[in-house]
């Protein structure tokens, strides 16, 4: 099955760039609710770092050093439909933690403590539901994937066992799967889900793929999206619905190269892609002139694009993205790739 692209144009809504305010976005991404609020970790001036969103109107602050009990703020900010935002944090007091703001009131998720000796990297996750998925290392000496809900931390997946280490990002979904990509003991590696204390492997390394995208990604259907070469040759973007496979985009098409895949609740798939001849971009479906969102090297501002990131928390079901863009003039934008319906 190909994924055929339900929009055909995108115009892009500066969110906040740099200059007067903000000095540095890098290196975290950008996340996006289905309201359109996009939400932004910056690097101040004025000195320090907060965390901040922004509607294309206005940017609000969300957190800044002035904050009560933070020095830093390390990570993307996941951002919810009701503005509920997650984020991971260094403390004034010392140590680390990430911490979850809600109806005006910061809560604590994790910090480290006894049991965790950091939280990170990258940044967490979130569901609708307020429960929050995370990467960290234990005092032990093992690191996992974690959540915490209404109730106690959980120990999704740890390196005690089958695991040897993890990358990229846990994403969790409205029903509590938990989708992370792990380095196997045994060798090789994989794309797993966790819920209610079972784990499933979704796809890996030993059979059809040779390498496997750093970011997978998931929807509430439980469909994952991720990138991956094979093993007989090739590349593509792949999806995998109840261990069943579709191909969204490989290289017998317009596309020589593949970095990562989005997927929301709507069933749209977003790539990022390298066509035949061309330079990285990302696409809303195969064709790479019809289909681009951006690509490295396009005109904006008096300059041009010299790098963009965006992960899975950077999609919204109303087909958005948040990206936060470098251009070649040395200048940073946080952007919002609205779509245009054909």
């Amino acid at each position: 099955m190909k994924y055929l692209s339900r929009t055909k144009s995108f115009r892009l809504t500066p969110i906040a760039e740099t200059g007067d305010r903000f000095c540095d976005f890098a290196p975290y991404v950008a996340s996006i609710n289905n309201h359109g609020v996009v939400a932004f970790q910056g690097a101040l001036h004025g000195g320090g770092t907060g965390l901040f969103t922004g509607t294309g109107e206005m940017i609000s602050t969300v957190a800044d050093m002035t904050t009560g009990r933070f020095v830093n703020f390390y990570s993307h900010p996941d951002v919810s439909d009701d503005g509920s935002i997650s984020f991971y944090a260094e403390l004034k007091s010392g140590g680390r933690g990430i911490y979850l703001i809600r109806d005006n009131q910061l809560l604590r998720v994790a910090e480290t403590n006894d049991t965790l000796k950091d939280v990170g990297p990258l940044g967490p996750t979130m569901n609708d539901a307020g429960t929050v998925a995370f990467r960290g290392d234990l005092k032990s000496g093992r690191s996992g994937i974690f959540t915490r809900g209404h109730g106690p931390l959980k120990v999704v997946a740890d390196t005690s066992d089958v695991f040897r280490g993890f990358q990229g990002l846990p994403v969790i979904n409205r029903a509590g799967i938990v989708v992370f990509r792990a380095d196997q003991k045994e060798g090789g590696y994989g794309i797993f889900a966790a819920q209610g204390g079972s784990l499933t492997a979704i796809v890996d390394t030993r059979h059809v793929f040779a390498d496997l995208g750093l970011f997978p990604s998931l929807n509430d259907e439980g469909t994952v999206a991720f990138s991956a070469t094979v093993k007989t040759g090739g590349a593509g973007i792949f999806l995998v619905t109840d261990g069943r496979y579709a191909t969204v985009a490989d290289n017998d098409g317009a596309f020589e190269s593949f970095r990562g895949a989005l997927i929301n609740n709507a069933g749209t798939v977003v790539f990022l892609a390298t066509p035949k001849g061309g330079a990285l971009g990302v696409y809303s479906g195969s064709d790479p002139v019809a289909d681009k969102i951006i690509s490295i090297g396009d005109p904006m501002v008096g300059s041009t694009v010299a790098d963009f990131a965006l992960n899975p928390v950077s999609i919204n079901d109303c087909n958005q993205l948040a990206i936060r863009v470098a251009l070649a003039s040395g200048r940073q934008l946080i952007i919002r790739a609205d779509p245009v319906e054909p």
